[in-house]
């Protein structure tokens, strides 16, 4: 039976196990009074986002006292699972011991690749796929309707010429997204694609989710991210499907956007300073399996497990991961602590990761002023019998602490470290576990260095615009992941870099709509389609400077009749060959010579 917690064990408990520490503040909390510690937790918790309802004792890790309880019945009690998903998580024993490295030989198997290689937008279908295409037309298509009264009356294939060039927008970069379709800075493949003003009403009516069913924001079920719920479901559903490595990583990204939300951080040590937050789990590879964006309070509403915010995040992510087949997970000391590494020991994850001093539930490791004393490559292990925890502190340029389920500090190497005092690079002993938490923890950071690449950086003020946008970057870069996935499978040496992949998949969208008729006569199956209206010809104004400048202006007789760029009300036949312009040259309409005086 547990044992019965005295006043003071439960204020260590509480005060201890908040995932959001940075953010706690002890000096205004009295530890000898539990009544006061619940009070004061109350008066703050309104304005702490990141921490859960701390007052409810049900949703903390019950502690039993190792020394109570009998050695023949410690693993039943450890694995017994009451009232959910709360585990019982028996008090550590820490001692300096040897660890015994468990088996960690993976026995997990990636599947196998297509018997030919698939096309960068079949790729790209596998996590933007057609339900995701139909859904942003039909939605559009209500808004404009609700907006103006007018269905904008957009198509799938139109609707893919809009991705496409926001997308070509991020390879080829403009100060100003409107200089694609100006005179002096126009781009055929895009202005010949689409015209300025439809991709300005497709972006002004652009919608993903019906505002008739959002609930306001007073109501306790109002969803924050309702705007783009089902565009993020989808992914993250299509993002689950590919198949985990070994290694993977939870960490943080950063959506860029400064404009206004309730969800916007700031973070002075972030290249993006301002934006959405995102947590996310990706394979050592760089490629996103699943991921959950930011939203205060409520974040993980349905998936809380008693660790806070930053532990929760992470039980949550890995729940797609193959248990029990030594699949190894990394992340670093704002999700880490000791709770979180028994939790995922026990529903069969191997972890590791960096962790503070004050999450390591009472291990006592050796002292900053020894270790100093020693220099440089020294640690210290600390490993709990009880549930099979180790904890290595390391100091190299500053103290790091290592906790792990599965990887202890032997064996060790010699990494060479610059040294200030001798000015030259020296040994320095380095704990396998560091090895092994550097081997793998930048999935995430790759990730994202791959996106900044060719990032969608068109300016927005709605923020759940710069969400779509940056889903779609990182689809992109997980089916170019995948695409190398299944090349090095296939041992092809010779792949597309992403800036070619991406180059074809945007082409493949933005000439999606111009569909080759068949040759021959219709079949009788086939549907009759509308006419459709013929698409006008715009030639570009030439500039002031060659416009006036009144050197080899000709007059050049032409086949084709157009509409005359002075007085638009006629047609002609007569073009300056300089200008390249259509220009009235008539007995009564000389507007070839008005147009080139100034």
């Amino acid at each position: 039976m547990p044992f019965k917690l005295k006043e003071e064990e439960i204020a260590d408990i509480l005060n201890g196990d908040t995932s959001d520490i940075e953010e706690f503040y002890e000096d205004d909390i009295n530890l000898d009074n539990l009544d006061e510690l619940l009070m004061n937790v109350n008066d703050v918790y309104e304005d702490i986002n990141d921490v859960n309802d701390v007052t409810e004792i049900d949703d903390i890790d019950e502690i039993v006292p190792a020394n109570n309880v009998e050695t023949e019945n410690v693993q039943e009690i450890i694995h017994e699972v009451a009232n959910g998903n709360k585990t019982i998580i028996t008090e550590p024993n820490w001692i300096s011991e040897q660890w015994k490295e468990p088996e960690t030989d993976w026995q997990g198997k990636l599947p196998d690749p297509p018997d030919e290689l698939l096309s960068p937008l079949q790729y790209f279908k596998l996590f933007i796929d057609d339900d995701i295409i139909n859904n942003f037309v039909q939605q559009t298509n209500i808004y404009s309707t609700e907006k103006s009264g007018k269905c904008i009356a957009v198509s799938t294939s139109e609707m893919e010429q809009f991705l496409g060039i926001n997308m070509y927008m991020g390879i080829v970069k403009m100060p100003h997204y409107r200089m694609f379709w100006q005179n002096n800075s126009r781009y055929p493949l895009i202005a010949d694609n689409m015209s300025r003003n439809r991709f300005d009403n497709l972006r002004y009516y652009f919608h993903i989710n019906d505002n008739a069913k959002m609930l306001p924001r007073t109501h306790a079920d109002h969803d924050k991210l309702f705007k783009v719920r089902p565009f993020i479901t989808a992914v993250k559903n299509n993002m689950r499907k590919i198949n985990f490595e070994e290694f993977s990583s939870v960490d943080e990204i950063i959506i860029p956007f400064k404009g206004r939300t309730f969800m916007k951080q700031y973070n002075k040590n972030k290249p993006h300073r301002w934006g959405i937050k995102m947590f996310a789990i990706a394979s050592a590879s760089g490629l996103v399996h699943d991921f959950e964006i930011y939203t205060g309070k409520g974040t993980l509403q349905q998936a809380e497990q008693g660790l806070g915010i930053s532990g929760d995040v992470v039980l949550r992510l890995v729940d797609g991961i193959p248990k029990n087949q030594n699949y190894k997970v990394a992340m670093d000391n704002w999700f880490n602590s000791y709770h979180l590494q028994c939790r995922l020991k026990f529903s069969g994850v191997l972890g590791i990761g960096t962790v503070r001093s004050n999450r390591l539930a009472k291990c006592k490791m050796c002292s900053d002023t020894i270790m100093k004393k020693q220099g440089r490559g020294v640690f210290d292990s600390k490993v709990d019998t009880v549930n099979n925890i180790v904890v290595t502190k390391w100091y190299d340029n500053k103290f790091v602490h290592i906790i792990s389920n599965y990887k202890g500090p032997y064996p060790t190497d010699i990494v060479k470290r610059w040294s200030v005092g001798v000015k030259s690079k020296i040994d320095v002993v380095r704990p396998a576990s560091v090895l092994e938490y550097n081997s793998f923890m930048g999935g995430i950071d790759l990730h994202d260095m791959l996106v900044e690449l060719y990032r969608i950086d068109i300016r927005v003020k709605r923020f759940y615009l710069r969400i779509v946008y940056h889903i779609i970057d990182m689809c992109t870069v997980n089916a170019w992941l995948l695409y190398r996935r299944h090349c090095k499978q296939m041992n092809i040496k010779k792949t597309l870099s992403l800036l070619q992949f991406k180059t074809d998949l945007t082409h493949a969208l933005l000439l999606s709509g111009n569909k080759t008729p068949k040759r021959g006569r219709p079949s009788l199956n086939s549907t009759i389609s509308p006419s459709t209206k013929k698409k006008r010809v715009f030639s570009a104004r030439p500039v002031d400077d060659v416009r006036y400048d009144k050197i080899d202006h000709w007059q050049i007789p032409m086949d084709i009749k157009q509409r005359c760029k002075l007085c638009i009300k006629n047609y002609t036949t007569t073009k300056c060959n300089k200008c390249n312009v259509y220009l009235c040259y008539t007995k009564n309409r000389m507007c070839f010579m008005e147009f080139h005086k100034k």
